[in-house]
């Protein structure tokens, strides 16, 4: 029987009952947006596609060439200091500056997890058309104009439920990522300017769900800077009590069990690890073993099977596997995980999941069909998050050098349940007969 977890009101959240005073704000955003919005930038749409069609790559290869392709789209669709982004797709039911704001937020773990992996004196990337972009000095102008109330980048007064406080986690990973090259160089007035910015999540309520982890991740990372201590360990318990067993956590007292077990809860339960090793390292580090023994057999070659919310997250799949590689679990091997993130990467992204610089809003080509209402034209770069977790431990974890292991699905037929979410998981025969036949 499934855990009952007690539940709360859900609250009147504005962009979810719009009034009149709001399609005026949407209607002038939407001018600005198509303002300062550039050309789709298609360049290496193709190169990249090619890149991950040709199995002679080395995978780390494969990966610093799409923060490569990333980091010069970016380059060219940002504006007023790097601080927002608009990159062309379909709008959210948010606002076109908060769209923005998300090219920039989402962006921005993967250029620091880029810097944190390249060592101390290498600050500059190279874009695929070879020219240089100055990571350490995005990432510097970026914080101290979206940090700055004068300033027309700025990131703005954070609400209750607003979906800043959401992009708020990604930017202080980010900020943490890339503590050497951004925080370290700046004055103390400036890093009150960019603390005092990220403290306003102590004061403003978010949705009962997966999202007490956003403010949580701001928390600790500013304990991490600063030695303040303002993290609210009600929200963490509260997250403690989604979980219901083998590794699932139900996304809210009536939420769903979906991927965001995977690119939501354990990506940022495997931050908040690395961020503070002794935070909770007994319930993140077993929790998370106990998820992957189970989840690792839903890779395959051709990528994973699909239920739930957020399938253009889709590359991101395979991040808890690399996050129990790092932390020593033995409920995978390495091999096995490079596989399944290699594999993950190279179906999607060699079939046309990125165009104009970013994921698409689909699996392959963007497919609205798949898009939920909260997701904007950058909202799919949280597909990287499995790409930045190998970035981060790729070369102390063994990721980069290992030999690939085979799958499950490719060793033989399976099938087991998931008790705690009431599911049924089978490894199908014709996925051999298949290759079988074409193997002849």
């Amino acid at each position: 029987m499934s855990k009952t977890i007690s539940a709360k009101p859900r609250p009147k959240i504005p962009y979810e009952h719009p009034d009149a005073r709001m399609y005026f704000k949407l209607f002038k955003e939407n001018l600005i947006r198509v303002k300062n919005r550039k050309p789709a930038y298609k360049k290496h749409d193709h190169t990249l596609r090619q890149l991950f069609q040709n199995d002679q790559h080395e995978l780390q290869y494969m990966c610093e060439q799409l923060v490569s392709y990333v980091a010069e789209a970016f380059n060219h669709y940002a504006l007023w200091d790097y601080s927002h982004a608009y990159y062309p797709g379909r709008p959210s039911q948010q606002t076109a500056r908060t769209d923005a704001m998300e090219g920039v937020s989402r962006v921005f773990p993967t250029l620091a997890a880029w810097l944190h992996a390249n060592g101390k004196e290498k600050t500059v990337i190279s874009g695929l058309n070879d020219q240089p972009i100055d990571i350490a000095q995005i990432l510097r102008q970026a914080f101290l104009a979206g940090t700055n109330a004068g300033h027309k980048g700025y990131w703005g007064k954070l609400l209750d439920y607003d979906q800043r406080i959401c992009e708020s986690a990604d930017l202080a990973l980010a900020l943490w990522l890339s503590k050497e090259w951004v925080w370290d160089t700046f004055t103390i007035t400036e890093q009150q300017q960019v603390i005092t910015w990220f403290k306003q999540v102590n004061h403003c309520q978010t949705v009962d769900n997966n999202w007490h982890l956003f403010p949580l991740t701001v928390q600790l990372v500013v304990k991490a800077l600063t030695a303040e201590d303002t993290i609210d360990h009600d929200r963490y318990l509260r997250v403690k009590e989604f979980y219901v067993g083998e590794g699932w956590f139900r996304d809210g007292a009536k939420g769903n069990y979906d991927y965001y077990n995977a690119w939501g809860f354990f990506n940022s339960l495997y931050w908040l690890d690395q961020i503070n090793p002794e935070f909770d390292p007994d319930f993140i580090r077993q929790s998370l073993a106990d998820f992957v023994a189970k989840f690792r057999y839903f890779f395959t070659p051709e990528g994973v099977p699909f239920f739930g919310r957020s399938a253009c997250y889709r590359l991101a799949a395979s991040a808890p596997l690399l996050a129990a590689v790092d932390q020593g679990s033995d409920a995978i091997a390495v091999g096995e995980a490079r596989r399944a993130f290699h594999c993950n990467l190279r179906y999607f992204i060699s079939n046309g999941a990125f165009v104009n610089g970013a994921p698409t809003q689909g699996l392959f080509d963007d497919d609205v069909r798949l898009v939920d209402n909260y997701s904007g034209p950058a909202s799919s770069f949280w597909s990287l998050r499995a790409l930045n977790i190998a970035l981060f431990c790729g070369q102390r974890s063994g990721l980069w050098q290992a030999a690939e292991a085979p799958l499950e699905i490719e060793k033989g037929n399976f099938s087991f349940d998931i008790a705690a979410i009431e599911a049924k998981v089978i490894g199908p025969v014709w996925f051999h007969l298949f290759h079988q036949y074409c193997d002849r």
